[in-house]
């Protein structure tokens, strides 16, 4: 029977390149082929050859039993049209009792969607206020975005659509997925109100000292002040020795100074093991009646040691520096917070390589229109979103609003837009919630002005 024509064969090449072996496993195995090994091994070695073999051929055998319910479940999550656009991936590791399965992924030249399951082996740890953390694409420019799409509370498996943009054509090439923290017990907060005034943080910090930040920083504003200069505070406090009354103030981390300098509240915190994975944070004063005349804006410094996973940085600190509104009694001003914050992280090392492959079709438009101060050259349409490509010539104006329609005439919501640069020209993307069949498509505009595609 000819080899290239064997049905066989194709389905076993095609079940262990899914294979991922733990490097732990790899190890016992070499190490025990090596032990048992005679002197005289030259008629010796192809049976340990083979016992590995079918040691790998029993493994992909139980990752196809497993891969394939997830397979199925995306394929209710997206639909049957979204599904036939999928390049079907169906890669296991397991790492800490936990299971990740690149399942499939779709892209479109320059940006990527990748659908993982992840399930608990051990027990019941994943559920719906699962996340995934340190999340890193070989090749992808930024961070990946990380987004939920489903729990399936019957097989307690989670399924995420990972999202990159990369800026150049990704088509063809191989990608490393890297995850490298399961993140557990989210928990959302708005506008939590402390109860801990300002007055309060007074009389256990009264006398803050300061000290120059050395190394890097990074500085961020909430709000814009009437001089408009950037802040760049080169200070922060010197933690000091407090009663612990403050240490569970945020759900993050623990105080560790305050106090009150230049008519301002300084806030400094570290980050517990669990807290640094904390998201979209924020913290305020709340005077418990509508806020009226002017906004003040809230300064944050991320200062000393820093530690980068998965193309994330996290720092030791945090000082929030929240000015106080003129006037007002410090008793009656308390603080309170919003975010993201988790009760547990699960660390590992799930890592994945597959070729992209794309599956989606696009439409593309080549057009010459000057909006604003810039020059439009091409417009792309994907299921998952719209690129927009510009003479890069310096202008300060705003980029032009790019915006799809469905065919109910609803604009299509988006989820992030990106830009990036190639030298020349500026290619601005807007990225959709989801992925949509182009059919679902009306039209799009670029500045108001809508793009006619040929194609």
């Amino acid at each position: 029977m000819p080899t290239e024509n064997n049905p066989m064969k194709s389905a076993i090449d095609r079940r262990l390149s899914a294979l991922c072996v733990p490097d732990d496993m790899a190890q016992r195995i070499q190490a025990a082929a090596q032990k048992k090994r005679p002197r005289v091994i030259r008629f010796r070695r192809p049976l340990a050859v083979a016992a590995v073999f079918c040691l790998i051929l029993a493994c992909s055998m139980g990752v196809l039993a497993t891969t394939v319910p997830s397979v199925q479940n995306l394929f209710a999550i997206v639909g049957t049209q979204i599904s036939s656009m999928l390049q079907p991936i169906e890669r296991s590791c397991t790492d800490n009792g936990i299971e990740t399965t690149v399942v499939a992924a779709m892209n479109d030249n320059d940006m990527v969607d990748i659908y993982v399951a992840v399930k608990d082996l051990e027990g019941s740890r994943i559920n719906e206020r699962t996340n995934l953390a340190d999340v890193q694409l070989s090749g992808i420019a930024m961070t990946p975005m990380v987004q939920m799409v489903q729990f399936d509370e019957k097989t307690a498996t989670a399924t995420f659509r990972i999202e990159g943009v990369c800026g150049e054509d990704l088509n063809g090439k191989k990608i490393t997925l890297s995850i490298g923290a399961v993140l557990l017990g989210r928990t959302e907060w708005s506008d939590q109100n402390t109860g801990i005034s300002v007055s309060d943080i007074e009389t256990v910090f009264p006398s803050p000292a300061f000290q120059p930040i050395t190394g890097n920083a990074t500085r961020t504003t909430v709000g814009f002040s009437d001089s408009g200069a950037p802040f760049n505070g080169d200070q922060a406090l010197v933690p000091a020795e407090s009663d612990g009354s403050l240490d569970s103030m945020f759900p993050w981390g623990g105080l560790t100074s305050g106090g009150v300098a230049d008519n301002a509240l300084h806030l400094q915190l570290k980050y517990s093991a669990v807290g640094k994975y904390a998201q979209f944070t924020q913290v305020f004063l709340m005077t418990g009646k509508p806020e009226k005349g002017e906004k003040l804006p809230i300064h944050s410094i991320d200062f000393g040691k820093c530690e980068t996973r998965g193309g994330s940085q996290y720092y030791e600190y945090t000082e929030y520096i929240l000015p106080l509104p003129q006037g007002a009694d410090p008793e009656k001003l308390t603080v309170a917070y919003s975010g993201i914050s988790y009760e547990d992280a699960v660390p590992g090392k799930w890592e994945t390589t597959f070729r992209l492959e794309s599956v989606s079709r696009q439409r593309v438009a080549h057009v010459e229109l000057n909006i604003g101060g810039w020059h439009v050259t091409q417009v792309e349409l994907s299921p998952m979103g719209v690129s927009v490509t510009v003479d890069d010539n310096g202008s300060s104006d705003p980029l032009p609003e790019i915006l799809a329609y469905d065919k109910s005439g609803a604009p299509i919501p988006v989820n992030g837009s990106s830009s990036s640069w190639n030298g020349t020209e500026r290619i601005c993307k807007n990225q959709f919630t989801s992925p949509l069949p182009l059919e679902q498509i009306s039209r799009v505009t670029i500045g108001g002005v809508e793009i006619d595609f040929k194609n």
